[in-house]
């Protein structure tokens, strides 16, 4: 008979127990299938590829079928124990990707205690261990992100279905779907990072146009014209430090990123105010880039516009802290006015843009203001100064952005512009089918390697598989360190503004001694400024670009000794560097009066400078410094991380090749599939084009 219980209001049964019983007998039984899953591992811990197995298993095959036998029953019975209570095993609530990723961050925790800083509490580490220790971390963490990446990003990406859906392309993307199956067969996970990055170079179709010009050039209206819209505020002074960038989009829409790394969508109204002088003085909000999405037919082609504010002045400087200015453009646009002249800040800009390796053509904006005549005689005396001065031959294009003169905007776009995209488009395409036949080549020599390993190390005796080995932990080590020595020291840079002062009066002390002026200029006291922050940030900045050269030194010296293709190239590297941020003061400091001050020697002179300075603008030359050492912070982390992963997306795979011709890598399971695989890439060349052709019919 039921018993009802008063405190719980629950009807008991006869033999039930109590809730917290109920959930003891549950939590003991699954206890229990812990224990013997432990178990199970144990008995198959021979047949385990782990290089540090803890048991000896002594059984022979059958008696571990027996205790498997065994294993089995006890849970059934476990199942029948808690079914007794009426209860049913819980399902699963916990997803694997999870509990892999949260495995994956003890790892790397484990991986982190292994650098030298941590292993010194074991005793102190031998000076010329350093390098190569810091080369195991980063190569295990190395090991560790890839799947961490795969597990975050590839599987909701699916690498194979982008690539299917690229198929289209063209016969390079068979070849490269191909490769990303075989390799992830025979589980050759050095190469899913290269095939990564192929695939997205490959999705990323567009082409980058800036336009440059002095303000009031009409740049933004004539980008409003040519797109037909009116998103880019014109007659207004634009501020120099935020470039906006507008590519096709369904929709209207725009949103804004900020020195400290922070983005947001903004209206259309909202952007007027926050790339305009008016609305943002001195660019106090900190804003570095805008990005508008506008749904233009033209734009939808691939093509990417920049309206970048003139460079004005800093044109004539010529110093590397102007090239921050420059985007990482495909082609630029210079305008010049028809109702002006040819100005030095013209000709500054166009120096700077072909110093850049930026290729650029020359508009004559307001065309509609010449008669025919005069405009053909305002092109020729451009073209024929430009000629004189910097040894360019260039053609200049009239164009407007009246609706009545349109017809010469069009055929500039039509006639010059688009086809020197499909051209850039088929450049882009021929670099990457050389990087996939490459990639097959690499692909092809590790399955042979692994067919092959007696013959391969027998055919290449002379190899120091430990001194490339060595080289590749040193190279590793180094440029795995560079984000955290970056960071830090820009963060530092950006939180020491009495250093920054006491240099610029050195420099302002220099400038006094050059001019008999009594008083320095708020124009020279800005370019002290500039230039003392230009060399603080160089120095790490080369530190970076040395130990990036090094690093793709020594891989193309090792894919020389191993006889591969696959090469990584100072190309690859330098395109990395694009986009540093730069610094932009709010305000210009007052000048500084040194008259009477000069004859009490150059110490008093620095003295009046720094004062007169921390007083002026010391509390917002530490703000903006601050969030510009934060920028830099941000922007040199994911530089040395983009470096990183371009280094070990070659390193992982000559390391590969070293194991296999040392005789150390893992034995081949199915060597049959293996050996079809190496015979569809050897003769790719001779079946690609009819399959392919029967697949697209």
């Amino acid at each position: 008979m039921a018993e009802y219980n008063s405190e719980t209001t629950i009807m008991r049964r006869p033999g039930d127990l109590n809730e917290n019983q109920q959930t003891r007998l549950r939590i003991t039984c699954r206890h229990i299938d812990k224990l013997l899953s432990n178990i199970e591992d144990i008995l198959h811990a021979a047949t385990s590829h782990s290089p540090f197995p803890r048991y000896i298993v002594g059984l022979n095959p059958a008696q571990i079928r027996v205790v498997e036998d065994h294993i089995r029953r006890l849970r059934s019975q476990l199942v029948r124990t808690i079914a007794w209570q009426n209860m049913k095993p819980e399902p699963p609530d916990i997803p694997a990707t999870r509990a892999i990723l949260a495995h994956l961050t003890f790892v790397d925790i484990a991986i982190e205690e292994l650098k030298p800083s941590y292993m010194r509490g074991s005793g102190a580490v031998p000076e010329d261990a350093v390098g190569e220790l810091n080369g195991v971390v980063h190569e295990l963490r190395s090991l560790a992100s890839g799947m961490e990446h795969y597990l975050k990003q590839e599987l909701t990406t699916d690498l194979e279905k982008r690539l299917e859906h690229l198929e289209q392309t063209g016969l390079d993307v068979v070849l490269l779907r191909l490769l990303e199956q075989i390799t992830t067969r025979n589980g050759l996970v050095e190469f899913r990072p290269r095939i990564d990055a192929l695939a997205s170079r490959l999705e990323d179709d567009s082409f980058e146009v800036a336009l440059f010009g002095r303000v009031s050039s009409g740049k933004s209206s004539l980008l409003n014209a040519l797109l037909e819209t009116d998103v880019l505020p014109v007659g207004v002074n634009p501020i120099t430090a935020v470039p906006t960038k507008l590519r096709y989009g369904a929709s209207l829409k725009a949103a804004v990123s900020y020195g400290d790394g922070r983005s947001s969508l903004v209206s259309i109204e909202e952007l007027s105010h926050l790339v305009t002088e008016q609305g943002n003085p001195g660019n106090l909000a900190n804003i570095v880039r805008a990005i508008v999405e506008v749904p233009s037919p033209r734009l939808q082609r691939g093509i990417l516009l920049v309206d970048t504010p003139g460079l004005g002045s800093l044109a004539k400087r010529g110093s590397t802290e102007t090239l921050a200015y420059l985007p990482s453009a495909d082609l630029a646009l210079l305008l010049i006015d028809a109702g002006t002249t040819l100005s030095e800040e013209d000709l500054g800009t166009l120096r700077l843009l072909y110093g850049a390796g930026i290729p650029a053509l020359v508009l004559l904006s307001k065309a509609d203001l010449l008669a025919n005549g005069d405009l053909h005689q305002a092109s020729a005396y451009i073209a024929e100064h430009v000629k004189h001065d910097l040894g360019l031959n260039v053609v200049v294009y009239p164009v407007s952005a009246v609706r009545e003169h349109s017809v010469m905007l069009d055929q500039f776009f039509e006639r010059e512009l688009f086809p020197r995209f499909e051209k850039a488009r088929t450049l882009k395409e021929a670099s990457v089918s050389r990087k996939i036949g490459a990639l097959r080549e690499a692909a092809t020599s590790a399955i042979e390697g692994s067919l092959d390993q007696a013959k391969r190390t027998a055919s290449r005796p002379t190899i120091d598989l430990s001194g490339l080995e060595s080289t590749l932990r040193l190279v590793t080590g180094a440029v795995g360190e560079q984000c955290t020595v970056l960071s830090r020291e820009f963060r530092e840079f950006g939180e020491n503004p009495d250093v920054v002062l006491d240099l610029v009066a050195e420099q302002g002390v220099r400038r006094a001694h050059t001019g008999a002026a009594s008083r320095i200029s708020s124009l020279d006291l800005s370019d002290c400024i500039h230039n003392v922050i230009e060399q603080l940030v160089h120095r790490p900045i080369e530190q970076l670009r040395t130990i990036g050269n090094h690093a793709i030194d020594s891989l193309q010296q090792i894919a020389n000794e191993l006889g591969r293709a696959d090469v990584p190239s100072y190309g690859e590297f330098q395109i990395l560097l694009r986009n540093m941020p730069r610094f932009e003061l709010a305000t210009l400091p007052a000048e500084v009066t040194i008259g009477r001050w000069k004859i009490l020697g150059d110490r008093i002179v620095g003295s009046r400078i720094s004062s007169s300075l921390r007083e002026g603008i010391g509390s917002l030359l530490k703000k903006e410094l601050r969030l510009y050492g934060l920028a830099l912070s941000q922007w040199s982390e994911q530089i040395a991380r983009r470096l990183e992963a371009l280094v070990n997306s070659y390193a992982d795979a000559y390391r590969v090749q070293i194991h296999w011709i040392g005789g150390t890598s893992e034995a081949v399971a199915d060597v049959g599939q293996l050996q079809r695989d190496l015979d569809l890439l050897r003769n790719w060349n001779a079946v690609s084009m009819t399959e392919f052709a029967e697949k697209r019919a």
